[in-house]
């Protein structure tokens, strides 16, 4: 990835379709089917200045997730659904659907990456042809959608590129014919004397959005969009930590592009930081996930009472939740 993703990485070191529904078996959404409507509204643990890097599992400090109640409910009130139906919801809802991995500085949870990967033949079917990547470089994604290969990256590399499963991830994309499209920020072009700050990292936030809202105006007013960020820069509204405020890039693409994503966020059970205490909150929801094949998510909109996750503040951030059985960074 070249001089940004190394800066990236020692920063962040340092610091409707109601026929779907309809169909679903009863015994399985019974109690908190909705109805799917078009219209809808427009993580941050403890870790001081790089807080506002973190997944959306780090949001429990923000109060947007309850942080003393258990996040787990009765796994029989969940209705539970594939990363590919949340995905083909996503699309019939908004034209760009924003999806996320949990990375910190080099590490990343690889299943976040496979799910990214698993899910692109259904987006496909969708009419889905274009994916933007942070992790990106112009330079690469030229060669790439050029050459239909990623280029080889030294194999003691430590960007994101050089990692197996995002380079099949890519790969993947590439093989189906998709057109990929970087945006992440030009720090040669926007350098900073404290990239740490508050001010840099809304900059940032902002730049990505234009570069998304305008990457979005060059394809055909039809076109469908994946956007694959790395943890919380997808979120739709602004955060407050303190007296900062962080103006997130899916805050920012709202604004700039007049388009409402769809959220789909899968970082809210990853062990940050060897938290067990973030795992034990899901312990209930394992045997469930178990038998999904270890992950499944659910709309946002259909989360029975008793789950924190339902209410308003979520509800404006995202649209879906994935969860899993495998959440380590390595």
């Amino acid at each position: 990835m070249g001089k940004s993703f190394i800066f990236f990485s020692i920063l962040l070191n340092r610091a409707r379709r109601p026929s779907l529904i309809s169909r679903r078996n009863s015994t399985e959404c019974k109690h908190w089917q909705r109805k799917i409507v078009l219209t809808h509204k427009r993580s941050f643990p403890r870790f001081g200045r790089r807080i506002f890097f973190m997944g959306v599992g780090a949001l429990v400090n923000l109060g947007i997730i309850q942080h003393k109640r258990s996040w787990a409910t009765p796994s029989s009130d969940i209705c539970w659904r594939s990363p590919e139906e949340l995905v083909t919801i996503g699309f019939e809802r908004s034209r760009v659907v924003m999806m996320n991995e949990a990375h910190s500085g080099a590490e990343r949870n690889i299943r976040s990456r496979k799910i990214g990967r698993r899910i692109l033949p259904t987006a496909n079917a969708l009419g889905v042809r274009h994916i933007a990547m942070e992790a990106l470089p112009i330079s690469v994604s030229n060669e790439a959608n050029s050459t239909r290969k990623l280029p080889i990256r030294p194999e003691n590399s430590t960007d994101y590129l050089a990692q197996p499963e995002m380079r099949a991830f890519i790969q993947k994309a590439l093989d189906l014919s998709w057109t990929l499209i970087p945006y992440e920020i030009d720090i040669e072009k926007y350098p900073s004397k404290d990239p740490l700050s508050w001010e840099f990292n809304n900059l940032r936030e902002r730049v990505q959005a234009e570069n998304l809202a305008h990457a979005l105006q060059e394809l055909p007013s039809n076109a469908k969009l994946l956007v694959w960020c790395g943890n919380s820069h997808h979120l739709k509204k602004i955060v407050k930590i303190g007296d900062d405020e962080l103006i997130l890039m899916g805050y920012h693409f709202v604004q700039l592009s007049g388009i409402e994503h769809f959220v789909i966020d899968q970082t809210l059970s990853i062990n940050w930081d060897g938290d067990l205490g973030q795992q034990n909150r899901f312990a209930s929801l394992m045997t469930d996930l178990v038998q999904r094949g270890g992950t499944a998510g659910f709309l946002v909109e259909e989360v029975p009472p008793g789950l924190s996750l339902d209410n308003k503040k979520v509800k404006e951030v995202m649209d879906a939740v994935i969860l899993s059985t495998e959440n380590e960074l390595e």
